[in-house]
C-alpha cells in the first residue's frame, strides 16, 4: 500500500484549513470534499477537477468540524460561535441550526445508520446526541469523575471533550478529551462504560476501524506525538505508533481497514502500515500543520483504492491515491 501525491489546492480558503469530510458518491455523481477553516467557511470540492463548488457561510467563527449524512445530501458544520448549521450538500439550503449551551462544539459525526448526530461538547464534559428527523437534543453523554460515578462538578476537574467517534455498529460511542483520556459510552443504554488511558495531551481525532468484523478497534492521535490503538471494548490498549515530531492532530483509517493516515503539527502526512505497526510513507507537501487527513470512498473499479485528502494551515488541500 503506499501514496501517491495527486495534485494540490493552493489558497483553497482565505485562511487556515482545519477540517475535511467527504460526501460519499453515488449513481449520479463523484464522491465530493467538504471543508472548513478559519475563514468562516465551508467549501465543496469537485476532487476530480480541483474546482470549488459551493461556499456555504452562516458561522461568525471558523469552522472546527465537518462531517456528512450517510445518505450523500446533507451535512453538517460546528463552529467555535457555538453553533451547528446542518444544510443540503448540494444547494447549501439551511435545514436546523443547533446549539448546545452552555459550552462550544467540537468534532461531529453522524451515526452509521444516520439517525443521530454526535457533538463533543468541549467545557460541557459531555458529548450531545441529536435525531437527525426532528434535529430535538435526545441525550446528553456525561463524562464522569474519575474515581466516581457522577458527572464532574467542579471546573477544575471538568473534562474538555474535542473529538467522538462511532464505532460501525453504531453500538458504542468514544470521544477525547484535554487530559488525555478516552471515554467509552453504550449509547443504546446511554451509559458511560469506561475510559481509555496512555496518552498524556489532547486527543484531538479519533476513527474507528471500518470493518464490523473489528467494530471494537479504535486509533486516536495526540498532542503527546503517539497514535494509540485500542480495543475499545476490552479496554485494552494493544499498541502505541510513534514517528511524528510534534502533535498528531488528526487520523484517519482506510476503508480496506489495512492503514491509517495521520497529519501533524509537524507539517507531514504519514502513512501507517497496520500488520507492520509502523509508518511507512512520510509526505511533506504542506508548509504547516496538518490539521485533518480524511480517506475517501473506495473506488468502483478497485475496492482497495481511494483518495486521502489533507488540510493545513497554509490554506491548502492537498489529494493523494491511495492504492
Amino acid at each position: 500500500m503506499k501514496l501517491a501525491s495527486l495534485d494540490s489546492i493552493q489558497n483553497a480558503h482565505e485562511d487556515s484549513l482545519w477540517t475535511a469530510t467527504w460526501v460519499r458518491s453515488d449513481s449520479d455523481k463523484p464522491a465530493l470534499l467538504l471543508t472548513g477553516g478559519l475563514d468562516e467557511t465551508v467549501r465543496l470540492w469537485d476532487p476530480t477537477k480541483l474546482t470549488c463548488l459551493h461556499t456555504n457561510t452562516g458561522h461568525c467563527l471558523g469552522v472546527v468540524s465537518v462531517t456528512a449524512h450517510p445518505n450523500q445530501r446533507i451535512a453538517a458544520s460546528a463552529s467555535i460561535d457555538s453553533f451547528i448549521r446542518v444544510f443540503e450538500v448540494d444547494t447549501n439550503n439551511t435545514i436546523a441550526t443547533l446549539e448546545a449551551p452552555p459550552s462550544e462544539v467540537w468534532q461531529l459525526q453522524f451515526s452509521p445508520d444516520g439517525s443521530t448526530l454526535a457533538a463533543a461538547g468541549g467545557g460541557s464534559s459531555s458529548v450531545k446526541l441529536w435525531d437527525t428527523t426532528q434535529w430535538q437534543l435526545v441525550a446528553t453523554l456525561s463524562i464522569p469523575r474519575q474515581g466516581g460515578s457522577q458527572p464532574s462538578e467542579k471546573s477544575g476537574t471538568k473534562k474538555f471533550v474535542l473529538s467522538v467517534a462511532w464505532n460501525p455498529d453504531g453500538r458504542l460511542l468514544a470521544c477525547g478529551s484535554v487530559d488525555g483520556t478516552i471515554s467509552v459510552f453504550d449509547v443504546a443504554r446511554a451509559k458511560f462504560l469506561h475510559f481509555l488511558e496512555g496518552h498524556c495531551m489532547p486527543v484531538r481525532s479519533l476513527v474507528f476501524s471500518p470493518s464490523l468484523h473489528d467494530s471494537r478497534i479504535l486509533f486516536s492521535a495526540s498532542d503527546d506525538g503517539h497514535v494509540h490503538v485500542y480495543d475499545a471494548e476490552g479496554k485494552t490498549l494493544l499498541t502505541s505508533l510513534s514517528g511524528h515530531a510534534s502533535w498528531v492532530l488528526s487520523v484517519d483509517v482506510s476503508p480496506d481497514g489495512a492503514a491509517i493516515a495521520t497529519g501533524s503539527s509537524d507539517k507531514t502526512v504519514k502513512l501507517w502500515d497496520l500488520k507492520m505497526r509502523a509508518a511507512t510513507q512520510t509526505l511533506t507537501n504542506h508548509t504547516d500543520q496538518v490539521w485533518s487527513v480524511a480517506f475517501g470512498p473506495p473506488s468502483r473499479i478497485d475496492v482497495r483504492s481511494c483518495i486521502l485528502a489533507s488540510v493545513s494551515d497554509d490554506k491548502s488541500i492537498s489529494l493523494y491515491q491511495y492504492s
